[in-house]
């Protein structure tokens, strides 16, 4: 690299790297700058609270919010390119529709494979290369002629990023403790809503430059971010295996290399999955009519529409740390209902108040309750299964939330064609919102013992 860049007549480059080689030893030079950052991160006093920061679970917690935050692109950026795909190619609400369902499809199907084979054989080079299969979709999304290839890109872009996803979090998840875990995946899926807030920067300029086709570069622009969060991580992704003690459980805990039949025989796992599906399903719901909601039946400027997607996104990333680290506390369960309570309120405004004034106030309720229940999600696989089975019973999870989301575009297309309106998809999502806030109540009644069972193993 160093002879490449000298003769390329960039001297000072050259040197430089020749420098930073040498300070190396010869190794990789993104894992070396992150072990050699370890030390004067221990310089600054933190609170005993944060005593992982001073270790390299931090530098894991980082790549886990770039991973989320290219995850989240392939559903929340669907809010503002779906309009635009669905006037492009002239398609109807169930047509475009069908496209999500796809996506959400490959994703259940890949969150279920994916755990399997990440608690077996490990899950880094299946996470760096999903990144890298997604980027490619990402642009191939992009540039698609026609509805066709849109739909199999779509169909990739889905599964691609299920199958980064959980083994990122079955990775993340033992370098903590069981009383840090709704903290750290609070603060990893936090990455979702700032694929949010970008969506919302992005598509008014690109609109105002790029017209109808401004959704394929958007595409564009999220095909590279993805290529640069792989490269990421083939630098700084570790295996804790040989580091138990970071997963705050005894050495002994830790079990051999299955396949996880037991996570597919925990009743909790199964009460957790339920629960992801209702999360799924308004998700869905969101993430495929809010924007023709707003944009195409009430003529909300993008404008304005980009400033709520921030607005969502910023408050989306506090959905994600407080509720995580009050689960900690309070119980899962507990914090799920009242998540699903206020997304229930959320939903009834959009569907009996169609108007800006109350359009901001429901978008304010979705951002604060939007990203919390993947983090929740996470936390209680932790909490349910050994270390060694947190890909896999999150997977499963993954598999719910995804049966969620699949579910409710498939549902609220067809009633949309039907009804001249996505009103009503809007009624349903706060149907299922009241369902998943009485399952988060059922989660904390019959669930505590067994997460206490579990601290005190500690």
């Amino acid at each position: 690299m160093e002879a490449l860049l000298i003769a390329g007549g960039a001297p000072l480059i050259g040197e430089m790297w020749y420098h930073l080689n040498a300070f190396c030893g010869g190794r990789d030079i993104l894992t070396t700058v992150g072990r050699r950052a370890l030390p004067l991160m221990a310089a600054f006093p933190i609170p005993a609270r944060l005593h992982w920061i001073r270790t390299y679970a931090a530098v894991m917690l980082t790549v886990g919010v770039v991973v989320n935050l290219i995850v989240g692109f392939s559903q929340y950026v669907l809010v503002e390119t779906l309009p635009g795909m669905k006037a492009g190619f002239g398609l109807s609400y169930t047509l475009t529709f069908v496209m999500v369902a796809c996506l959400f499809l490959a994703r259940m199907i890949a969150a279920v494979v994916g755990g399997m084979l990440a608690s077996r054989y490990g899950g880094r080079w299946m996470l760096i290369g999903s990144l890298l299969v997604s980027a490619g979709a990402m642009a191939a999304l992009g540039w698609s002629p026609n509805y066709w290839v849109a739909l199999a890109a779509m169909i990739v872009v889905g599964g691609a990023s299920a199958a980064a996803l959980v083994p990122m979090m079955g990775m993340l998840l033992p370098w903590f403790g069981v009383a840090d875990r709704g903290t750290a995946t609070g603060i990893a899926t936090a990455g979702g809503s700032l694929a949010i807030i970008l969506t919302g920067v992005l598509a008014p300029p690109l609109e105002r430059v790029f017209a109808a086709e401004s959704w394929r570069y958007i595409w564009y622009v999220l095909a590279v971010i993805s290529l640069a969060g792989g490269l990421l991580a083939w630098g700084f992704l570790r295996d804790a295996a040989s580091r138990s003690a970071q997963s705050g459980e005894r050495s002994g805990r830790r079990e051999p290399s299955r396949w996880p039949a037991a996570v597919y025989t925990n009743p909790y796992v199964w009460l957790v999955v339920s629960l992801a599906i209702c999360s799924g399903f308004v998700q869905g719901i969101f993430t495929s009519s809010y924007g023709s909601y707003l944009g195409v039946e009430h003529n909300v400027p993008v404008d304005t529409r980009g400033i709520l997607l921030t607005t969502i996104g910023i408050l989306g990333i506090a959905s994600t740390v407080v509720p995580g680290a009050l689960s900690d506390r309070l119980g899962r369960g507990a914090v799920y209902a009242g998540v699903f309570t206020m997304q229930c309120v959320s939903f009834l405004l959009f569907w009996l108040l169609p108007d800006l004034i109350w359009f901001v106030v429901a978008s304010i309720f979705t951002g604060l309750t939007l990203r919390s229940a993947i983090a929740l999600c996470a936390a209680a696989a932790g909490d349910l299964v050994s270390s060694a089975m947190v890909a896999a019973a999150f997977g499963l999870i993954g598999m719910g939330a995804s049966i969620g989301t699949t579910i409710s575009p498939l549902i609220a297309g067809p009633v949309a064609d039907a009804t001249g309106t996505l009103q009503w998809a809007f009624a349903i999502g706060a149907g299922v919102a009241v369902l998943g806030a009485t399952l988060g109540i059922t989660l904390q009644i019959k669930a505590p013992r067994r997460a206490a069972e579990r601290a005190g193993a500690v």
